[in-house]
């Protein structure tokens, strides 16, 4: 129980640092996370695709992208296959922000790693993918 607790308790604590970090520059982390998945995702990924690799429903998701559409960050295409689906791709403000993302969130991982090697880093890494690995190997 006492992982469970820590790794609770670091990411709430990492992520109010994060969203601290975001104000200023009017974003959050709620809206910033599907950006930077379709950063790491191939062009025209759809929407359903962009939910199963961030673990979320659809629907919601959906919510967030009208928003991000709206705000000019990533545009939406009907599927050539399938004009049901849809196909994102980020504009240019939407690949802007992304990078101011990953700039901030860079400065809050070096303030959270404070103390830490660089062999430090690279073990708890790994140990994190393990659990990660197993996790998603598990039956639900």
């Amino acid at each position: 129980m006492a992982l469970t607790f820590r790794v609770m308790r670091l990411a709430a604590v990492w992520r109010t640092r994060l969203e601290r970090a975001l104000r200023p520059h009017g974003m959050t982390v709620a809206v910033m996370r599907p950006l930077a998945y379709l950063m790491m995702m191939p062009e025209g990924t759809t929407q359903r695709d962009l939910a199963l690799v961030m673990d979320t429903d659809c629907s919601a998701l959906v919510r967030v992208l009208d928003l991000l559409e709206k705000e000019g960050l990533l545009s939406r295409m009907p599927d050539a296959q399938d004009r049901r689906a849809k196909c994102l791709s980020l504009t240019a403000a939407g690949r802007e922000k992304c990078a101011l993302f990953h700039k901030v969130a860079g400065e809050v991982e070096q303030s959270m790693k404070q103390g830490m090697t660089a062999q430090d880093t690279r073990g708890l890494l790994a140990r994190m993918d393990a659990l990660l690995t197993t996790a998603h190997s598990l039956p639900s």
